[in-house]
């Protein structure tokens, strides 16, 4: 059965929640491709992991990357998606010929003051922007300033996201991947909760 939503799940490194969330009918699986980060997934790692899923779009997660390993990354992996958090370098990215996905943050109201003008300048530029956040006081206001959003982007909620959320404005979630306890073992825990309550009847 299909989702009731468009879910991003990041940060897989792991067959198992590969192939559990491509059976769930998520949209894309992110993974870390930076080779500098604690959580890097490897060339191979990949290939191994994305041959046994099927109907699902793949993200290389870009998180404080720069543009040179951005580039050299996307000619060894297969991916859908570039995922980046660097604003300053969205432009050149972008003529890398692959539909850009953003992760904006807005931990402080001074990120909050600057949202709108940066969806504004994002609207053109970018596929999907996920609004992440860890001051749980922003939430309402978050929400409130994302109600009169009316532009191209697909946005995707990827804060505060409990069995009983609210989806408000966001036409997406984006939930974070966990590790395996054991190759072949794993509790899914929230991805599991979150994707049977909005799985279609």
């Amino acid at each position: 059965m299909a989702l009731k939503t468009f879910v991003k799940i990041s940060n897989i490194n792991n067959l198992s929640d590969a192939r559990y969330c491509a059976g769930m009918m998520v949209d894309v699986l992110g993974f870390n491709i930076d080779s500098s980060s604690d959580t890097f997934v490897s060339e191979s790692d990949f290939a191994e992991i994305t041959n046994w899923v099927a109907g699902v779009k793949f993200a290389g997660e870009f998180h404080g990357a720069r543009l040179s390993d951005i580039k050299s990354a996307i000619k060894q992996y297969q991916v859908d998606y570039i995922e980046i958090d660097d604003l300053s370098i969205v432009e050149q990215v972008g003529l890398l010929g692959k539909p850009l996905i953003i992760r904006l943050a807005i931990n402080s109201e001074v990120d909050l003051s600057k949202l709108k003008s940066n969806l504004s300048y994002l609207d053109e530029l970018a596929k999907i922007v996920i609004i992440k956040s860890s001051n749980e006081s922003l939430f309402s206001q978050i929400d409130a300033e994302l109600g009169y959003y009316n532009g191209n982007l697909r946005l995707l909620k990827g804060y505060g996201i409990v069995e009983d959320t609210n989806l408000g404005n966001y036409p997406g979630i984006e939930l974070e991947a966990t590790e395996e306890d054991r190759p072949g073992f794993k509790d899914y825990g929230q991805i599991m909760d979150i994707l049977e309550l909005i799985e279609e009847d």
